[in-house]
């Protein structure tokens, strides 16, 4: 089996850990590479994905051999028996994780800003990266995992020598692993795209996943709020105003409220932007491809995906306001997957959450061989219309 991209190894991947969805799980994702598998695995089992970062602590004289590993909130795990065989001293140590905290910080910083971990106290810890060479990197991040307070440890990959899933399992509660050929000499081939991933990738994809949770949480809190109401007003219901609708004429008809809907933008206009269908559930557009459209090399440019998901996504929401009511995107956070050189992006809006102040909207941007391009996440202010 080889995969696509991690996008596609995470999406198997996460066929495999569905016996894990409805369990308090903790989807956590080894940087960089590690996270896109994880992402897939993490939306898959509607659990909430972090990062899980360790640095590994080497002995100094040779530090390619590690003495241990540390993680966040002051997580440490020594491997005593290095240490004698090496006659490291407790200065050293201390020094090396010095060194190795500050470095583990500054990543933390980078991914994460001023969020907090996920916390892990009782819960099933789910690691996953896109492969495992060596395992070291691994096996560290379960013991942090543990010593963080999982109760349960769970490594997935997609690929791994014969012999990981075994030797892990010291670490790990439990091991899955799609693909373990005979023979392995490194991760990236048995992908097809085996692309570096970049820190802002890295930094999207939690920021995307975060914007999903707080939406689920949202509507959870709107749910008992007015459950809560219900109960007060002795059950009679309330119901809001309807969200507006139009009843699109079909498929790449291009003429009626659709042509309506577009030509509030000029813009998307402009880029050739053309609206499949609008409803507030989902809206369908797309976009070819075109010389003056592209960076260096025939590449569509960014921009114009990013323009694309952003008309969609301000479609979208205008679709589920009450009336009367404006929209405005206040963040958007992007994540490309794969180069369009030829033919058309398709784009697809879902609402992810209609609240009363804002409306979080997701779309995902697929090429004609229905490969996944980009998922934009959107956050789109309810603003009050003019009096």
């Amino acid at each position: 089996m080889r995969f696509r991209n991690r996008s596609d190894a995470g999406r198997r991947l996460a066929a495999r850990l569905e016996f894990l969805r409805g369990v308090d799980v903790v989807v956590l994702g080894l940087p960089r590479g590690g996270v896109p598998v994880a992402a897939e695995v993490a939306g898959a089992l509607g659990a909430p994905l972090d990062v899980i970062l360790v640095r590994k602590l080497g002995v100094p004289a040779q530090p390619e051999l590690g003495m241990g590993a540390i993680g966040e909130s002051g997580a440490r795990v020594i491997n005593s028996e290095v240490v004698r065989y090496a006659q490291v001293s407790d200065a050293e140590i201390a020094q090396v994780e010095r060194r190795e905290r500050a470095e583990l910080e500054r990543r933390a910083q980078r991914f994460r800003g001023d969020t907090p971990h996920e916390p892990l106290t009782g819960r099933i810890a789910v690691i996953v990266d896109d492969g495992i060479a060596t395992g070291s990197t691994a096996r560290a991040a379960c013991q942090v995992a543990r010593a963080l307070g999982a109760a349960r440890v769970v490594l997935a990959v997609p690929v791994a020598p014969p012999a990981a899933d075994q030797a892990m399992r010291g670490d790990a509660d439990e091991v899955i692993c799609l693909e373990t050929p005979e023979r392995f000499l490194a991760i990236g081939e048995w992908y097809d795209n085996f692309a570096q991933t970049s820190d802002e990738e890295v930094v999207a994809l939690l920021r995307a996943a975060r914007a999903g949770d707080a939406a689920e949480q949202a509507t959870d809190a709107a749910e008992q709020a007015r459950d809560a109401a219900e109960q007060a007003d002795g059950g009679q219901e309330e119901h809001a105003p309807e969200p507006r609708a139009y009843d699109p004429r079909g498929p790449r008809e291009g003429g009626g409220e659709l042509a309506g809907l577009l030509a509030m933008m000029p813009f998307a206009a402009g880029l050739g932007i053309v609206l499949d269908a609008a409803a507030p559930g989902e809206v369908r557009g797309r976009m070819a491809w075109a010389p003056e459209k592209c960076t260096s090399g025939g590449i569509l440019h960014g921009g114009a995906l990013m323009a694309l998901a952003d008309s969609l996504g301000g479609i979208c929401a205008f679709l589920n306001l009450p009336p009367g009511a404006l929209t405005a995107t206040t963040s958007s956070a992007t994540v490309f997957i794969r180069a369009v050189r030829s033919g058309e992006v398709t784009a697809v809006t879902r609402p992810l959450h209609v609240g009363r102040s804002v409306i979080v909207v997701q779309t995902d941007l697929t090429d004609d061989a229905l490969r996944r391009v980009a998922q934009v996440t959107q956050t789109q202010a309810v603003l009050s219309g003019p009096r």
